[in-house]
Parts: structure tokens; sequence; C-alpha cells
């Protein structure tokens, strides 16, 4: 009746990794990845995480007889975390250190997590360096999905973008799909570029094409023009995401090079689209600049400059014949396979080094 109380900790031994997700509500995307990722290492992988994101089909295109997920709730963990279990894995990788108790230096207060004992596996992943770069207490030993282009400091690399058994499919026939996904909010999404481009594409003739946008809702509003082009479809669980990024055809990120509230990302931080567009080959639309550091090129993607020449890299798009585009999945796919190789031997050598 009162099972919760005391909840039935993993065994954890010498051949066990520890993943651990401490973000309730963002970050989800990345963890069938670093699962994957240690499991490709031979481990058996144990994920930590609220057991919400598990329930909205997170590991739902993923199994594996090594891997497990144990339904405990953040407070459950962090009590788990202090009973000295974790020190018997070989690896305990945190895949957001963000939201852990910090120190005035930006640090991971590591005692506070898991008392006087800290696990000797103990790896963490950074989303946003700068704080600690300003800090001074950076260390080339922190990880980051992609290459820092800020103070000259150098991470370790490990992207992780496998999400289990995928659909790699071919340009849709008719009406060309672009896909938005993330919160309505400047920092994150900019519809008024798409809508712009948009226009002007309707403008031209162009009216083969529907833009699909995935996140809380609450941006700026749709122009009448627009509304049989446009649907808005909210937050939607993993299993719906998986779905809609495999019948898009291209995944739009809409960053600006001169918008102060996008800088950080072509610096210090990137996008869960970019996950999305390695693991399911579905090229990107770019902005080049935040490009720089990650797999995306101009043979596997779009890339624009200028905020009126997103136009011109949706008309691409849009015109973009099945070959053509069959050439540029196939080339995101091959990319992406070398980021993964990289990303494993990366996270390897941390372990062993």
């Amino acid at each position: 009746m009162f099972g919760w109380l005391s909840p039935e900790w993993p065994e954890i031994d010498a051949r066990t990794a520890i993943l651990w997700e401490p973000c309730s509500k963002s970050h989800g995307e990345i963890v069938p990845g670093y699962a994957q990722l240690l499991l490709d290492l031979k481990y058996r992988v144990v994920v930590l995480m609220t057991p919400q994101r598990l329930d909205e089909g997170l590991f739902s295109r993923m199994s594996h007889p090594r891997l497990e997920l144990p339904r405990l709730t953040q407070r459950q963990i962090g009590r788990f975390a202090k009973t000295g279990a974790m020190n018997k894995a070989a690896v305990v990788l945190i895949s957001t250190a963000g939201k852990l108790p910090h120190t005035d230096q930006g640090n991971a207060d590591l005692q506070r997590v898991f008392g006087a004992e800290v696990p000797p596996g103990l790896l963490l992943v950074e989303h946003d360096a700068q704080l600690r770069i300003d800090a001074g207490t950076w260390s080339d030993r922190a990880i980051t999905l992609r290459g820092l282009d800020y103070k000259g400091a150098q991470s370790t690399i490990i992207n992780p973008h496998r999400f289990g058994e995928v659909r790699i499919t071919p340009k849709s026939d008719g009406k060309t799909i672009f896909l938005l996904v993330g919160a309505a909010r400047a920092k994150r999404r900019n519809q008024n570029l798409v809508f712009d481009a948009a226009e002007r594409l309707l403008g031209e003739g162009h009216t083969n094409f529907e833009i699909r946008l995935i996140g809380k809702k609450g941006g700026q509003t749709i122009p009448p023009r627009l509304e049989q082009h446009v649907t808005e479809l909210g937050r939607v669980d993993f299993s719906d995401l998986y779905k809609q990024v495999e019948d898009a055809d291209f995944i739009v990120t809409a960053f600006q090079a001169d918008n102060p509230d996008h800088l950080a990302y072509r610096t210090v931080k990137t996008t869960g689209s970019f996950q999305l567009c390695y693991g399911f080959g579905t090229p990107c639309i770019v902005q080049e600049q935040f490009a720089n550091g990650t797999a995306l090129t101009a043979e596997n993607s779009l890339f624009y400059d200028t905020d009126a020449q997103m136009f011109d890299a949706m008309r691409a798009a849009i015109l973009m014949k099945a070959d053509t585009y069959a050439r540029m999945q196939s080339q995101l796919v091959h990319d992406a396979g070398a980021l993964y190789q990289t990303s494993l031997e990366n996270l390897k050598a941390l372990i062993h080094g």
C-alpha cells in the first residue's frame, strides 16, 4: 500500500551504465541516443528519468535486453543518488548538468547530489557552456552536443541522435511538408520569418506546401492567407513527434544571425531539431552560421543567410526533384553516421581515459 515510500532501487554493478536525465520537462529527445551509445559499448543501461516522458513514447521505437527503464520520480532518483549505489556503476552519465544544484562558480554541486562520495565514472552533459566558461571553471572533458564557438573553449562532442527503428522516407508527392519543432517564443522559434517567406511563396504561385508547427502554442497569429497552409499541432507526445518527423520533408529552424536571442545557439548551445534531422534523415533549413560546429552542410541541408533568403530556401525545397532530395538525404544519413561514430569513440575515450 505504501510502496512508494521505499521504491525498489535498480541493481547496479560494474557492467552498468546509469543514464540520468534530471530535467523533468525538456531534453528528453537526447536520452534514447545516449542510451544507444552506451548499449553499443556493451553496457547494461539503466535510464533514470521522469516517468511521464517514458509514458509519452520516448522509447517507443527502441528496445534492448540490456536496456532498463525503472519508473522513479526525480525525488526518488535524488534519494537513490545518495545511497552510494551509483558508485558501483562503470558510468554515470547525467544528460543535463544544468538541472543539478550548482555552486556560485557555476559548477555542479556534486556533494549535494551524491553526498561525500561522488561516483568515479561520472560524466556530465552541458547544454549551455557560457556560465562556466566565463567563470573559468570549464573543462574540455565536459560533454556538448556540438562544437563550441566561444572564447576558444573546447569540449568533448558526443551527439545522441538514435531513436530506434525509424523510417527514412522519400520526398512527399504533391505538397512539400515543412516542420517546426519547439515552443513558439522568440528565443526558440521565429514564426514570422517563416510566415513572411510563405506569403511570398503564395505570391509567386507556389501553393503546394504545408507548414506544421509542434510545440506550445502562443506565438504569432497565423496570417489569414496562410490558414490553409499552416497546421498548429500544439504539444505532442514522442510517439506522434516521431511520426511527424518521418512525414516531414524538411525541418525548419528559423534562426536569425542578427537576433541576439539566437546568438547562443551558434556559440554555446544547440537545438533538439538538429537531433531529429540526424536521426530521421530529414534535411534541415537553417541559417548558415548556426550550422558551424554541427554535421549539417550545404550538401545535406538547405542554408540561407539573410531573413529574405529563407524564401529562397523554402522555394528550393518545394521545387526539389525526388532524386535530388534522395541524394541530399543520403548525404545527411552518411554524415550523421560519421558523427555517431565520432561520438561513440569520444564516449569510450572519456570512460577509459
